[in-house]
């Protein structure tokens, strides 16, 4: 009893500095905002919108909760508030998750910082831009729960690779592609435990089907159901490559990632180098195969959901491309875990290491939280110029009306060939700070909302 209330209390205090550093990294954006997929669902005075944009995209779990709001009559403010709270508390839960994971056998300093760039990683600045936030992150919660419960299977628990099903199934049925933030984690405990190449073999190929079973899943559904145009084509494998280069119309995503492996090549074989006056030994080789399979894994994990899209909606995004964010700190876990439990020992060396990492995570996490306000700030000031541009219009379409007696039923776009997609001094990326004036799904419900 006493070993349980212990637990509790180490999880309570761990889930409540979590908490904290998610309050201190989103807090200044709780304020009612559009996203351009948003001007959709806000023209509504419930959520039905938002409802039946969630039933076409196959997102169940997300469409059965807001059918509760729109049937209590709740509308999209305490909708959009309700979906930043449960934000907030799904990532401080995932941060605190994974640290849970890691503390055994990472240094607890290091695992923490790692858990917290999981999650608020690169990519997570989109997913704040839209009303259903906060079940996007209750996916993030559900795969990384799932990790959890296969790291369990692999510690020889077998009966909780259940459990990691269910959670990726209830993942998958949120948001689709969350299951490859599962692989990124799994990714890293396969290598760890896996001490025979038959092991690894075996490990990789229960980590597929846990992440095969819900995608497919949620696949038959829609197809059973007709819930989606976008699946209205056969399987496409080429749409890996699409999405990888950004719809083809930026190849140079594929350089990239060429760029990347060709740094990783010269720093395993260059350090190997280094100590053993050999490049290519059989631990180098490990070493770089190790790094390859993490990248690899992740990238493809979450480029796969584009396979059963049909082509026109294949693109890059931020929030579909989240699991590959998780890089960031999925590479330094896995060469700092172990399998065995860490003893804390008082070298000297192992002190300064473990400061210097500290440091590097704490810098790294800064410059997130910074880039992460500037894009932000950017967004508020896009919403506020967006709106002023409709109420010009309006003044116009009311000047007219007023002096001529016609009423204006019509609006009709035309595009400058010098239009710009975002405001000067935003920062924008795809689909994301875009001004909804340009933008082809959003313009006129824009219009209409102000």
């Amino acid at each position: 009893m006493e070993n349980i209330k212990k637990k509790l209390l180490n999880f309570s205090k761990t889930n409540l500095f979590s908490l904290a550093v998610v309050l201190i990294c989103v807090f200044p954006l709780f304020k009612f905002e559009y996203s351009t997929d948003t001007y959709h669902f806000a023209l509504h005075e419930s959520v039905g919108g938002v409802c039946g944009a969630m039933w076409l995209n196959g997102r169940l779990v997300i469409h059965d909760f807001t059918k509760i709001f729109r049937t209590l009559g709740i509308g999209m403010t305490p909708y959009y508030y309700f979906s930043f709270i449960l934000a907030i508390i799904c990532a401080s839960l995932a941060i605190t998750t994974i640290y849970g994971m890691l503390k055994g056998h990472i240094n607890k300093k290091l695992a923490y910082f790692l858990s917290i760039i999981t999650i608020l990683n690169p990519m997570v600045f989109e997913l704040f831009l839209f009303v259903e936030k906060g079940f996007f992150l209750f996916a993030v919660y559900m795969a990384v729960l799932s990790a959890k419960f296969f790291l369990m299977f692999l510690q020889g628990k077998r009966f909780y690779l259940i459990f990691s099903y269910l959670c990726l199934i209830i993942c998958c049925f949120t948001y689709q592609p969350m299951p490859g933030v599962f692989v990124a984690l799994a990714l890293v405990f396969i290598v760890a435990y896996s001490k025979k190449f038959k092991d690894f073999l075996i490990n990789t190929g229960v980590a597929i089907s846990v992440y095969a079973v819900p995608t497919l899943c949620n696949f038959i559904v829609m197809r059973i159901y007709n819930m989606s145009e976008r699946l209205s084509g056969g399987l496409n494998f080429a749409n890996i490559y699409k999405f990888l280069t950004f719809g083809l119309y930026n190849p140079v995503f594929l350089l990239v990632y060429f760029l990347v492996f060709s740094v990783l090549f010269f720093v395993v074989f260059f350090s190997s180098k280094k100590k053993t006056g050999k490049a290519f030994t059989k631990d180098s080789a490990l070493v770089f195969f190790k790094y390859s399979f993490l990248i690899a894994g992740t990238i493809l994990a979450t480029a796969a959901p584009s396979i059963a899209t049909t082509p026109e909606n294949v693109w890059f995004t931020l929030r579909y491309s989240y699991p590959i964010g998780t890089l960031v700190a999925t590479i330094p876990m896995l060469f700092n875990f172990k399998t065995e439990n860490i003893v804390e020992e008082s070298n000297e060396n192992i002190k300064t290491n473990i400061s210097v990492s500290s440091k590097i995570m704490i810098a790294v996490l800064l410059t997130f939280l910074i880039l992460f306000h500037l894009f932000f700030v950017g967004r508020h000031v896009t919403n506020y110029k967006d709106e002023t541009d409709a109420m010009k219009i309006g003044e116009f379409i009311n000047d007219y009306e007023t002096k001529t007696g016609n009423k204006i039923k019509y609006i009709a776009l035309y595009r400058d060939k010098n239009s710009k997609n975002s405001f000067d001094g935003v920062v924008s990326l795809p689909n994301c700070n875009v001004r909804a004036i340009t933008t082809k799904w959003c313009n006129i419900p824009h219009l209409n909302l102000f």
